[in-house]
């Protein structure tokens, strides 16, 4: 515990140190189950949830964030649909923000089960833009704003200046169209 904040020594972790393994999930209640997936980079991996849910009398689950698109998330996907839904559909994919860990298998998801995706207008519109070929979230133009907000180590800016299609890479499509989570709004 050397190092810790002293605030973080009053958490408890009520699963300790169980982690779900890779295409599998955690129920935490009845209806909700927690989902794990590795990424590839700082960040090492990403928490998913499915929720439990009805939606028009129909009974399925509401997938809350997505993961990554990259074969292996495709693959855990798979299984947890094979082994975790209890033979029950995606109804619906709520994304929290548009973040390429968030929204990046959306496109797939939503296809793959004819479900709607639910997100904020302002992440959904800046995950459009952000996915197209030639956008202004990597490359100089990224770096010129990172240097401007006080990033001076070239060698830092240099990578974020390789970055040119970073984004898309990881969410290379967003769906088409959307429903806005607006605050307060009731699914």
């Amino acid at each position: 515990m050397e190092g810790m904040n002293e605030l973080e020594k009053q958490l408890n972790y009520p699963l300790g140190d169980e982690l779900p393994a890779p295409g599998k999930t955690i129920e935490l209640l009845p209806g909700i189950r927690w989902v794990r997936m590795a990424l590839p980079f700082a960040l090492d991996h990403i928490n998913l949830w499915l929720l439990k849910d009805e939606v028009e009398g129909q009974i399925g689950w509401t997938v809350i964030d997505t993961c990554i698109d990259r074969p292996e998330s495709r693959s855990q996907w798979e299984l947890i649909f094979e082994n975790e839904l209890e033979n029950l559909p995606i109804l619906r994919v709520i994304v929290t923000h548009m973040h390429p860990d968030h929204i990046g298998l959306a496109h797939w998801l939503c296809r793959r089960w004819q479900a709607p995706l639910w997100i904020s207008a302002t992440d959904y519109y800046n995950a459009r833009i952000a996915a197209m070929p030639h956008n202004s979230f990597g490359g100089d133009s990224a770096a010129s704003f990172f240097q401007l907000h006080g990033m001076s180590d070239p060698n830092a800016l240099e990578q974020i200046r390789a970055r040119n299609s970073y984004y898309r890479g990881l969410v290379p499509d967003v769906p088409e169209k959307f429903s806005r989570l607006l605050d307060g709004y009731k699914l």
